[in-house]
């Protein structure tokens, strides 16, 4: 492979300069919605160089050479991507969402030498570099050049270099940097825009975090096959109703985006969401009636589902028939990819219809942790597939429906009760706007079932309702024995509930 991903926006920037690439939408106001900051191909490839110059030489730590990406939505984080990849250095993207210990722990970890940074960020970036001798590089400081040459793609040596260490999000631990190469990044970008439909016709918005691999990954992806990316600075639902009315083509939304979309969607009457030619959901398993909604929201648009994880990326895919539509399904296998349902113990397949934790091996493969052998090799079976650490049953038809994580599974009087099945069955109560599920210690029981649920706006919860529309609708010992009302739920960047700051919460 002789091309890395930055080598392919490259020679877009050469073939067709004047096409839009990006942009970053302004914030709405009184007089409605600022217009956007926009870049062209050859604006991109500019600052891509003006990005190298300013990181200059990049030390080598225990790992490697290693650049953390500290910044918010904007081009200037997208592009830090593909500047760390002509420099020959790996991305370290940082949660700018994280408390300054956290950050720290990511950078040291990884041993990230430079921190590029601004903003409100650059005081995190500055504490944290001087904990752990690194230096800090303010993109407000960078000047963009007024040309910028391509000396060509970067050749086969570098295919096989880390161009990217993706951090998981840490919610059962401290977070493990994932390896991904360049060549790995590459094919990757090249499967999704096979499964996906991106074409250079297709208009990405980008509502989420481009420090996270979905929505990074997206957008460069969406500069590779030479289309237009739209970036949100930070997500709005309302914003987003303007953009799958007039602009944008493509998204992925992970549940909670959907649910906020549809609540913004009925407050302003239902209005007709015809731009929009593919939806994209995945992250977290999404009530029956809210994939419902979306074909009414975006009438023109494929509803699609994909699911994966950080270090097995998306393995699954499947395009919704609205008379079709099966509780937690994810789809069949992608493209190049192997799916299998097996014995977290022994790691032997289960049969058909029995549930078993989710592995996956792809034709990107899982290249390992930094600095964690151990976890590396608990991450893989003894065949070589990557565990999800998640609950999957798979069907007669093949497509994979995903149940709950492993360790999320509660144990009540030894029966097992998984989480995801009660939440759907919650969310389904027309009150109830989301809702978690977690075990508490119970003497009697081992765990009991517990519920966190937030209301609908306007609409008035009582517990003792929420728990008798569960048990007409589910066994008993899977119904929860305490309902908690709360304002939100916690979450991380990515919408997922973080469970064990719930229990803290409900304890």
């Amino acid at each position: 492979m002789l091309f890395t991903v930055a080598d392919c926006v490259a020679a877009n920037a050469l073939a067709f300069p004047n096409r839009t690439a990006i942009e970053v939408l302004g914030s709405r106001t009184l007089h409605g919605e600022a217009p956007p900051e926009r870049w062209t191909y050859a604006d991109l490839w500019r600052r891509v160089n003006g990005l190298v110059e300013g990181i200059g030489h990049v030390e080598p730590g225990a790992n490697g050479p290693m650049v953390a990406l500290l910044l918010d939505n904007g081009a200037d984080h997208a592009l830090a991507y593909l500047a760390c990849q002509v420099a020959g250095v790996a991305a370290v993207p940082v949660n700018n969402r994280l408390a300054e210990p956290e950050v720290c722990f990511v950078v040291t970890d990884s041993g990230a030498s430079v921190i590029v940074s601004g903003g409100e960020h650059l005081d995190t970036a500055e504490a944290v570099a001087a904990q752990a001798g690194a230096r800090v590089v303010d993109v407000a400081t960078l000047a963009t050049p007024d040309g910028a040459a391509w000396s060509g793609p970067a050749g086969a040596e570098a295919a096989d270099r880390t161009c990217l260490v993706a951090y998981t999000s840490g919610t059962t631990g401290f977070p493990k940097g994932s390896t991904v190469t360049n060549g790995a990044l590459l094919t990757r970008f090249t499967q999704w825009g096979w499964t996906f439909g991106l074409s250079p016709e297709q208009v990405l918005s980008v509502p989420g975090p481009l420090f996270h691999m979905s929505y990074g990954g997206l957008t460069l992806a969406s500069l590779v096959v030479g289309a237009r990316a739209r970036i949100m600075g930070t997500f709005d639902a309302h914003l987003a109703l303007q953009e799958y009315a007039h602009h944008s083509t493509w998204v992925f939304l992970v549940p909670s985006m959907l649910a906020m979309i549809a609540e913004a969607w009925r407050d302003q009457g239902r209005p007709r969401l015809e731009a929009l030619s593919v939806m994209l959901s995945s992250g977290a398993p999404g009530p029956m009636s809210l994939l419902d909604t979306a074909f009414d929201m975006f009438p023109r648009a494929a509803i699609c589902e994909a699911y994966g994880w950080t270090e097995g990326g998306w393995v699954t895919y499947e395009r919704k028939q609205r008379d079709d539509l099966v509780p937690h399904s994810v789809g069949w296998p992608m493209l190049g990819t192997e799916v299998a349902v097996i014995d977290p113990d022994t790691e032997a397949p289960v049969a058909v219809g029995r549930p078993g934790e989710v592995a996956a091996r792809s034709i990107v493969p899982f290249y390992g942790y930094l600095n964690r052998p151990e976890a590396t090799a608990a991450a893989r079976t003894g065949d070589g597939m990557v565990r999800s650490g998640d609950v999957g049953v798979m069907r007669d038809d093949g497509r994979l429906t995903i149940v709950d994580r492993v360790k999320d599974m509660i144990i009540s009087g030894g029966e097992n009760v998984y989480c995801a099945e009660v939440e759907r069955i919650l969310v389904e109560h027309p009150a109830v706007l989301e809702a978690a599920v977690v075990g508490m210690p119970d003497d009697t029981w081992g765990e009991r079932v517990v519920a966190a649920v937030v209301a609908r706006p306007g609409s008035i919860l009582e517990p003792d309702d929420v728990i008798t529309f569960t048990r007409s609708r589910l066994a008993h010992f899977k119904c929860p024995k305490q309902v908690s009302l709360l304002h939100e739920l916690p979450r991380n960047p990515m919408g997922k509930v973080q469970k064990a700051r719930l229990v803290d919460e409900l304890s």
